[in-house]
């Protein structure tokens, strides 16, 4: 009876060890483990007549500075990453998950006179909606 006992302990220690080790490694800043979501795909258009300078960059990716000339399109694809729901392009979000995710899948931005311009791919799509005006 006292063999059994201790094989218990033993056995209740060494799950307890293998727990800790793995909520240890699983919160750690060096082992992330990538929970992400459907694949999104984003493009944007530029209508003027200046050029548009777009830095595509995430928390976890910098893609760097493009620039849209009139009637030129610039197109990405990444997969959400639940944890860092943002994809950043200077002072605006063009991708923010809150905002985005039921909206669209190909999220499509067209830069007018006025303002940058999103548009839904779903079956009862939104209006194009202005999303930023621009300053003056």
């Amino acid at each position: 009876m006292k063999n059994s006992s201790k094989t218990n302990l033993t056995s209740i220690f060494w799950f307890t060890i293998t727990i800790m080790v793995i909520l240890s490694l699983i919160c750690s800043e060096g082992f992330k483990i990538p929970i992400t979501g459907p694949l999104m795909k984003v493009k944007i258009t530029n209508n003027n007549t200046y050029i548009l300078d777009v830095h595509c960059k995430s928390a976890d990716d910098d893609i760097g500075l493009r620039a849209i000339k009139k009637g030129e399109s610039y197109r990405w694809q990444f997969y959400v990453n639940f944890f860092n729901r943002k994809v950043k392009k200077g002072v605006f979000d063009i991708y923010d998950a809150n905002r985005d995710f039921k909206r669209c899948t190909k999220c499509t931005w067209m830069a007018e006179i006025d303002g940058l311009y999103g548009f839904s791919d779903k079956k009862k799509p939104i209006p194009a909606t202005v999303f930023y005006k621009w300053l003056k």
